[in-house]
């Protein structure tokens, strides 16, 4: 018991990877750990379940994957800008950590930018955003999370992670294209 607890644990503390499975998105294939569950949209995105649902989460911890669908109304219900934060609606909408709570105004610069690598020859523009929760009145809470998207224009790729998902930028950048 004490030998497989110290494998296991070195295992662990040693990046070792564990077991994973291939979620395909518009010619690109990732791969994840297999806990994580993907669900389909009807409208054609995927998100990337990585664990639980919170009882006042907006939705359970993960990342989307958006195609054109998605990229199409991704601001304002306008199609995506890279200089803007991702906000589909054109009103405010709720705090996607805790649905009491609003996520407008946002923010007018992003805290980091750049380019990041997603599988071999393919670059994303890389925005961090710093999203503040409000109430209803329009008070900024204690509540904030990092808005983390990777866009490809040319394979019409949005990635949306609000959940500072751990290892999300590494399994994007081994990436695998067809």
């Amino acid at each position: 018991m004490l030998m497989t607890l110290a494998v296991t644990a070195s295992l662990v503390l040693s990046g070792a990877p564990s077991a994973t499975k291939p979620v395909s998105f518009r010619g690109a294939t990732i791969q994840v750990p297999s806990s994580w569950k993907v669900k389909k949209t009807d409208w054609g995105a995927l998100h990337v379940v990585t664990g639980g649902c919170g009882r006042r989460a907006m939705e359970c911890r993960g990342f989307w994957l958006l195609g054109p669908s998605g990229i199409k109304y991704a601001s304002e219900n306008n199609p995506f800008r890279v200089d803007q934060p991702y906000h589909p609606s054109s009103g405010v909408m709720p705090c996607t950590h805790d649905k009491r709570y609003y996520s407008s105004p946002m923010p007018a610069k992003p805290s980091v930018s750049g380019l990041r690598q997603v599988g071999s020859g393919h670059k994303a523009y890389y925005r961090q955003w710093k999203v503040t929760c409000h109430t209803e009145r329009g008070r900024p809470t204690k509540i904030s999370y990092p808005q983390r998207i990777w866009y490809l224009p040319s394979s019409k790729i949005l990635v949306v992670d609000e959940w500072d998902t751990p290892g999300l930028g590494a399994v994007l950048k081994r990436a695998s294209w067809r």
